[in-house]
């Protein structure tokens, strides 16, 4: 008797099981600090947004220079080894760094970012690093380890609503030289009573730059911004009760001022 074979079509089931690539920075041009040269990288190519980036050895000349024609270069995180040394990163045509993760530097020396600095992801920043451009957070959560100091032109954070906006959470020595402008930006038009709380530290020696537009009748209250990173959304027109307080110090002014007016 002759028995038929039946098959079943096999499907094979891929997991998608994500992959994160590293490449180390190894100087390997020397002479040559440049980003863009895959010769000074161990995967033999210039690292991309899932790439976690290692700096192993010391840059030539204590830079390593961005060059990509002014674009944003975007990257999963980055590591600086102990023993590279004091080095920057250094933008040669106006090129931004976008890291979607933590930024560890090991070394005891500061790790100093004259090119501009965006968080893509909430995300740790530790170890001697200095910010001397533009440091652009919007609604993410940065935790801040170690010494940080902030002396470029604009920090920036964004609010989109009463409960997502940025915030710096400090848990070493952070500090602002007066040349740094804060702004806050953003999609939030304002809800009475709504406060900010924008950092564990303060903001001491910087200035506040621009701010959201609130609707009309709010306007925000800036006092405690500096010295404790809150910003409250308030009333633009005093209270009934505040214009009866301001009525009746009028008044009792004014009765004084009968009184003790000579007589003619």
């Amino acid at each position: 008797m002759n028995k038929k074979r039946i098959r079943f079509p096999l499907t094979f089931l891929a997991a998608a099981i994500p992959t994160f690539a590293q490449s180390t920075w190894n100087n390997t041009s020397t002479g040559d600090p440049d980003w863009g040269n895959v010769e000074n990288w161990s995967s033999g190519a210039v690292p991309g947004a899932t790439t976690d980036v290692v700096i192993g050895s010391t840059p030539s000349g204590g830079i390593i220079g961005l060059n990509d024609g002014g674009n944003a270069i975007t990257i999963k995180s980055l590591t600086v080894n102990s023993g590279v040394g004091a080095f920057s990163f250094v933008p040669l045509a106006g090129e931004s760094l976008a890291v979607n993760g933590s930024i560890n530097n090991n070394d005891s020396e500061s790790l100093d970012f004259q090119v501009a600095v965006n968080a893509g992801a909430n995300a740790t920043w530790s170890g001697p690093l200095n910010f001397s451009n533009n440091v652009v957070i919007g609604t993410r959560l940065v935790t801040l380890s170690g010494s940080q100091s902030f002396i470029g032109s604009n920090l920036n954070f964004d609010i989109t609503s009463a409960t997502t906006y940025g915030r710096f959470v400090v848990s070493g020595t952070t500090s602002f030289i007066s040349t740094v402008k804060i702004n806050i930006g953003g999609s939030y038009f304002g809800t009475l009573g709504n406060s900010f709380d924008f950092t564990t530290g303060n903001f001491t020696n910087a200035t506040l730059g621009s701010l959201p537009t609130l609707n009309a009748g709010l306007e925000w209250n800036t006092s405690e911004f500096l010295s404790s990173g809150i910003l409250t959304v308030v009333s633009a027109v005093p209270e009934p009760s505040t214009y009866a307080t301001l009525l009746g110090l009028g008044v009792i002014g004014l009765a004084v001022y009968r009184r003790s007016r000579p007589s003619v």
